[in-house]
Order: C-alpha cells, then sequence, then structure tokens
C-alpha cells in the first residue's frame, strides 16, 4: 500500500549556518546560552500553528542534548544551551483525526502521519539565537523498504571480516511487490565536515560545481550521488515478494561459517563460525566477475544464486560496503531507458586522490534511503540524503567487524504481517542486532 510521509525541510534563520572548524569555539564564551526556536508550517499548510512539536538539539562534538516541546504559537525557548556545533531535529506524528483537526481536512491515509526535519553544521555561539524552521513539502513512498543492513562485517581474524556483508529489503505493505528491475545503490560523499570552496554550508560536497552537472544549485537538493549501483533483474514479475516478507542481497552468496576454498585454490578457515551467517541461500548476490573480465580471488559464486546487474561501480572487485558507516543507501525504481538518461557528474573535490564520477539519481526515484554514520557525537558524517528521504543516521553502536547490523525496529503486527517502522528518520527507525537474514528487531 502506498504511504504517504509529510515531511518538514528546515529553513533556518538567524542562526550561523556556515561551515566550522574544530577552532571556531576554542575562544567562544562556554557559558548557557538561550536558543528560541520557532517551527512554522509553510504556505501547503496555511497558516496553522506547529503545536506541540518535538525539536531536539544534539551537539556534535559533546553529544549533550537539549529537548523540548513547541507551544500552541509553535515556539520553545531552550534557556540553557552551551555554546558549540550542532544538529538540530524536529518531528511531529499526528493521527489521522489529529490531522484532520489540525488542517481542517482529511489526511487520505489510514497510518499516523509523520513529520520529519533536520539541519546540519549549526553553529551556536550567543545567546537569543534563533532557529526558525518551515515546515513544507510531501513525499510518497513504497512499500518496499531497507530491512537491514550489514556492513560492519565481523572478526579479521576469526570471522569473515567484511565479505559477509548484506542487505535486506523487506516488503512492508499489504500487496505483492516485485522485485524486479529494483536498483540498489551506494551513496558517495564526504565523510568529514569540508569548509573548502567547493562544500556546502553543511559540509557536504558542492555538486553543483561538478563537472557534468547540468542542475545548478538543485544538484545539491533534489539529486544524490552513487558510486556503486546495482539493479536485480527479471521479467517484470519474476521476484515476488509476498506481504511482510524479504529478499536478501549478498556480497557474496556462500555459508560463511563455514570453511571454504576460495578461487585461487587456497583454503579459508572460519574459527568461530558463530560471528559470522550463512547466506548460501540468498536471493541475490553481486558477482562481478562477469562485470570486470576476471575472477578476483575472494569473489566466489554461487550458481544457485541469480547475480546482480551491475550497473556502475566506480572502483572495485567486489561488493564493498563501507563498514565504517560512512554510505548512504537507497532503493529506486528507474526503467532501463530512466536509468540510461541519468548524469555521470565528477566530485567536485579537486584533489586527485578525491578523483572520481558519480551517477546523479533523483531523489524523485527513490523508493526508501538510509543514511549511516560511524556515530552522532564527533564521528558525524556530513548527509548525503536529503531530510525528505531520511531525516536521521544509523550506526553500529560497537562500530565495524563487530558481527552486529542496523536494523529497523517492529512497528506493530496486524494478522501475523509484522509492519515494520518507516518515518523517514533512521535515528528513530533502526537498532543493533547480531546480524542475522530475516531476523526482526522488537
Amino acid at each position: 500500500m502506498i504511504k504517504k510521509l509529510l515531511i518538514l525541510t528546515p529553513f533556518l534563520a538567524g542562526l550561523m549556518f556556515q561551515s566550522c572548524s574544530d577552532d571556531d569555539f576554542s575562544g567562544a564564551n562556554l557559558n548557557p546560552v538561550s536558543v528560541n526556536a520557532e517551527v512554522k508550517f509553510a504556505v501547503d499548510f496555511s497558516d496553522t500553528k506547529a503545536i506541540n512539536t518535538n525539536v531536539l538539539l544534539k551537539n556534535t562534538e559533546t553529544g549533550a542534548e537539549y529537548k523540548g516541546v513547541t507551544d500552541k504559537d509553535g515556539k520553545l525557548v531552550l534557556p540553557t544551551v552551551l555554546p558549540g556545533k550542532y544538529t538540530a531535529t524536529v518531528t511531529l506524528t499526528l493521527t489521522p483525526k489529529q490531522f484532520e483537526a489540525y488542517f481542517g481536512y482529511p489526511s487520505g491515509n489510514e497510518e499516523d502521519i509523520v513529520f520529519n526535519g533536520a539541519a546540519e553544521n549549526i553553529a551556536i555561539t550567543s545567546t537569543n539565537t534563533t532557529l526558525s524552521i518551515e515546515l513544507m513539502a510531501a513525499k510518497t513512498v513504497g512499500g518496499l523498504v531497507i530491512k537491514q543492513i550489514y556492513y560492519g562485517g565481523s572478526h579479521i581474524k576469526e570471522g569473515a571480516v567484511f565479505r559477509d556483508q548484506f542487505v535486506e529489503i523487506y516488503n512492508n505493505s499489504n500487496e505483492v511487490m516485485y522485485a524486479d528491475g529494483l536498483i540498489f545503490a551506494q551513496l558517495y560523499g564526504t565523510t568529514t565536515t569540508g569548509t573548502e570552496s567547493y562544500h556546502t554550508s553543511t559540509g557536504q560536497l558542492d555538486w553543483s560545481k561538478g563537472e557534468g552537472n547540468t542542475k545548478g544549485a538543485a544538484a545539491n537538493t533534489d539529486y544524490v550521488y552513487a558510486d556503486w549501483v546495482y539493479r536485480i533483474p527479471g521479467s517484470g514479475i519474476q521476484y515476488p515478494i509476498q506481504p511482510g516478507k524479504s529478499i536478501t542481497i549478498a556480497a557474496t552468496a556462500i555459508n560463511h561459517k563455514a570453511n571454504y576454498t576460495d578461487n585461487s585454490g587456497n583454503a579459508v578457515n572460519i574459527l568461530n563460525p558463530d560471528l559470522t551467517v550463512d547466506l548460501s541461500n540468498a536471493d541475490f548476490e553481486a558477482n562481478f566477475t562477469s562485470y570486470t573480465g576476471s575472477q578476483y580471488r575472494w569473489d566466489i559464486q554461487n550458481l544457485n544464486v541469480p547475480d546482480l546487474d551491475i550497473l556502475f561501480v566506480y572502483a572495485g572487485k567486489e561488493m564493498t560496503l563501507d563498514n565504517l558507516g560512512r554510505d548512504a543507501y537507497v532503493i529506486l525504481n528507474a526503467t532501463a531507458a530512466e536509468y540510461n538518461g541519468f548524469t555521470k557528474v565528477k566530485s567536485p573535490d579537486p584533489r586527485p586522490t578525491s578523483e572520481r564520477y558519480c551517477i546523479q539519481i533523483p531523489n524523485s526515484f527513490i523508493l526508501d534511503a538510509v543514511e549511516t554514520t560511524t556515530d552522532l557525537a564527533n564521528n558525524l558524517i556530513p548527509k548525503k540524503l536529503n531530510t525528505s528521504d531520511d531525516a536521521g543516521r544509523t550506526y553500529l553502536l560497537q562500530g565495524a567487524y563487530t558481527s552486529t547490523s542496523v536494523i529497523r525496529k517492529t512497528a506493530k503486527t496486524i494478522n501475523g504481517r509484522i509492519i515494520l517502522k518507516d518515518t523517514n528518520n533512521s535515528t528513530e527507525d533502526f537498532v543493533n542486532i547480531k546480524a542475522n537474514p530475516k531476523a526482526f528487531a522488537n
């Protein structure tokens, strides 16, 4: 079933919203200051006040959080905020009845309506700083969601390192969905907050300055940039996903719990099978042999598992998810003709070590998206995704090589069918578990 999420796109006024260096606060007054937050709906929702909206400021250096709820005028005062660099997130959840009471017309949805918003790289240095947030836009998303991402891998010596990585995609609707033609992509961007001229105010790359871009400033707001792109094959109705069921995409579809022989004839011994996973029954795998024209030692093919179509890879011999959590992930539907119309854009980073081309994907094609980071404090990765696709981030609490994955929370169960939490905010939607294909979180 198609679900509608109403998204809050932050517009920040009265804030220092430029890129910040680590030294920006070395001489700043570290006494608490007052921050005024005002939340408004855009013209789409007239002059309605954003009452009872949750506001969260999070210090990206210390992890300190300041929370509050807006009053009858959509305003909030946080009186004791320490100066520093912050992210801001805003959330509001309305039942269909509350939505109608708010705006005077029905939502057209049986589920709760979730509003999200986020802002990056905010410098708070003085008292009475004003944060103005405009709530606007609406987005429709499909029933397929990214359920689980096992990017961290397992123990370097006793497990399978990163070669047991997998992604699980789930049918969160009450209708049969088809995986045929579904595109899975890993997104590229800077992994540290940049201050150079080829970055935006959020610290992320300024793709409007990338060679090959023809979209102007919209390059940073209406598109994402992928350097690994895969497509599920099929006739269109070859790979159904039943409601409440999922498919697993394996980097290498073998039983990683068992000893095996690699493509060079070398024995590989798994010292602690409990640390890794069995992917021999995965639904799809990413094998690069046909794409690269050569057989890589570690890229072992399971002839019983269909291969993904590899559409674009900047560099690599096998599917590799960043095990430090510096990627973002999207699934999308695009026909072959539509995909071939996507532009290749060169990274605006001029350093030779950063030279690469990426596929410019319109946000309008995205079905679901998940942003990961190393952590939510001083290792926060600048966002690659638009707030409308993911207002938050998820991460592995124990870090890389710990056999853990990020997985969506269970929202509820209806007639035996599990519905996963999907508010387009990965900070709220995901938790950690020991990686396990087809498992569920509480």
